[in-house]
């Protein structure tokens, strides 16, 4: 009997597994936006912008930065190109004029539907082949991962 050959996967650090997955599928989920004229990036901010409209809140860019964990140019230019794009309004805030609130249009919440479907397929196809019981742990152990990585 000889050595078993390595397993490249098993033997790559968890830092690049992580950075190959994020890579990969914003990739496909790019690929998959692209008809409705929005990047993986922009969904995730009319997503939110979505939930805080949902739950009466408003909303302004550094809400966004910090809920994203995103830098302030960033976020600046993804709002930039969602307004330019008709998905969202800026507008200065009533409560303090230095702030400008962020909501979604009409347009944006005519796409909320299919970009929610879109992301659950995505979902889908990241646990594909895997039981209940392996989501369920996959997400307590990428739990962990991220309150390790916020300490």
């Amino acid at each position: 009997m000889g050595i078993p050959p390595a397993d490249p996967e098993r033997d790559m650090p968890l830092g690049a597994m992580f950075k190959i997955i994020h890579l990969g599928a914003e990739n496909y989920f790019n690929q998959n936006l692209h008809e409705l004229n929005i990047t993986a990036s922009q969904m995730h901010v009319l997503m939110y912008l979505e939930r805080c409209e949902d739950e009466g809140k408003t909303v302004n860019q550094r809400d966004i930065e910090k809920h994203l964990h995103l830098s302030n140019p960033t976020v600046t230019g993804l709002l930039q190109r969602l307004e330019a794009k008709g998905f969202v309004r800026r507008t200065v805030s009533e409560t303090d004029g230095r702030n400008k609130e962020i909501s979604q249009t009409d347009a944006s919440r005519a796409i909320h539907t299919e970009m929610r479907r879109r992301l659950d397929l995505q979902n889908e196809k990241m646990v594909q082949g895997m039981s209940a019981e392996e989501i369920a742990e996959l997400r307590r152990l990428l739990g962990i991962v991220l309150q390790n990585m916020r300490e």
